[in-house]
Formats: C-alpha cells, sequence, structure tokens
C-alpha cells in the first residue's frame, strides 16, 4: 500500500478532523489539514491524492460571509475532474453536490442527535447505522449519483458519484470531544428530530459501531487509487 497524500478541508474548530487525522496515520499516510476558517490556503491540486471536505455551521452557498467557500467548490469539482478520492461530509456532501450545480435546500425541519440511517452500499455493504446527525440543509441527489444512505427525516443521507466519490449528510467522523465540543460551542437548535443533550450524550454509545463503518468506507475509497 503506498502513502497516500490525503488533504482535509476544516471549517470550524467544533468539527474536528481528528478521526480522519488518526485514520490517515494509522494507514501510514500523510494528512495535510487546512483550516480554512483560520485563513489557511486551499492546497494545490497536484499536492494530494485524497481530498477529505469536514462538515461546518455555514450554509454551502454562504460566499458574503465565507468568500472561500467558491474557491473551495472549484477545487472539488477539479479534484473530481482529475479522478481524485473525494470525501464530504456534511456540509462537505453539500459543497460536492454545489460543485455538480446540484441544489442544497433547507429541510423543513433540523435533525440533531443519533438517528437510524438505512445504507445500501454497493461497495461497503446494506445494513443499519445509529448516525450522528447535526444539520438543517440537505443536498439533492446529484445526477448520475446512486442513493446510499437514507432515513424518513431526511432523504438524502448519502451519495456516491463513483467509487471514490462519496457525500454524505451525516457525521460518521463524530467523536466523543467532537460532539461534546458541538454542545458546549455550537448554537443549539430546536425540533422534533432534536434530542436533548442528555440523549445526545448518552447516544455516544453508537460511535464505536458508526466509527467502524466509517474505516470501512475510507479504507475502501483509499483502496481504489
Amino acid at each position: 500500500m503506498r502513502c497516500l497524500r490525503v488533504a482535509i478541508l476544516s471549517h470550524s474548530q467544533p468539527t474536528r478532523p481528528d478521526a480522519v487525522v488518526d485514520w490517515a496515520f494509522d494507514r501510514g499516510h500523510a494528512p495535510d489539514v487546512r483550516s480554512l476558517y483560520a485563513g489557511e490556503p486551499l492546497p494545490d491540486l497536484d499536492d494530494f491524492d485524497f481530498l477529505v471536505v469536514m462538515g461546518g455551521p455555514m450554509s454551502s452557498s454562504d460566499d458574503t460571509r465565507f468568500p472561500w467557500l467558491g474557491e473551495e467548490t472549484r477545487l472539488i469539482e477539479k479534484a473530481m475532474e482529475a479522478d481524485k478520492a473525494v470525501l464530504g461530509l456534511c456540509l462537505g456532501g453539500q459543497l460536492i453536490a454545489r460543485a455538480c450545480s446540484t441544489p442544497v435546500v433547507k429541510n423543513d425541519h433540523w435533525e440533531c442527535g443519533w438517528h437510524k440511517v438505512k445504507i445500501e452500499d454497493p461497495y461497503v455493504g446494506k445494513g443499519e447505522l445509529v448516525a450522528f446527525q447535526w444539520h438543517q440543509d440537505t443536498f439533492r441527489l446529484p445526477d448520475g449519483a446512486t442513493r446510499i444512505a437514507s432515513n424518513s427525516i431526511t432523504r438524502e443521507q448519502g451519495f456516491r458519484l463513483s467509487s471514490k466519490i462519496v457525500g454524505l449528510q451525516f457525521h460518521p467522523e463524530a467523536i466523543h470531544d467532537w460532539v461534546r465540543g458541538c454542545l458546549n460551542d455550537v448554537p443549539y437548535p430546536e425540533g422534533p428530530y432534536v434530542q436533548d443533550r442528555d440523549e445526545v450524550v448518552q447516544g455516544l454509545i453508537h460511535q464505536p459501531a458508526m466509527n467502524h463503518w466509517f474505516r470501512k468506507l475510507l479504507q475502501q475509497m483509499e483502496g481504489e487509487l
């Protein structure tokens, strides 16, 4: 297995890339985290093999407040055209959709906490996952994409454009510190599908199984390179 250059685009301090960085080191790869919210530059297209686009609190189209979002979207588009592996998580999945000229819209409600997701992925397999969610915006299914995850709250929970391009609406990368950081540092929404803080903390029992699935996905995409 060769060492891959893994570029990780980070959009906020609470939505940390720790799980992706740990996976990259464990697999002998070279992670390169770019904290865009702190003014760090985007990587050059030639500087990575695998692009992981993290979540964040902003809208995928909020170019006025976050002018780097447009440039980031163009980088994602170029990475897909260059046949690199591209994985988007929540906001990251929405940015992949935007790069495909696919609408990203506000749902009627927030989805926040631990909710079941039905997985039907031709590469990683089928099953049910209790996944961590924190979103109101959601992507539509891009042209040519296959839906790989869904639930009754938010239909589009995940898609594949190829064996190397995946967008997810949920957060399989969430770990204890990530979840607790969001609870403490991010304004907490309200709605019928928003669990209270105690439920969210109790739901961390689902984290190991979810993170295990996430590593399977990362290693499947790694194997395509």
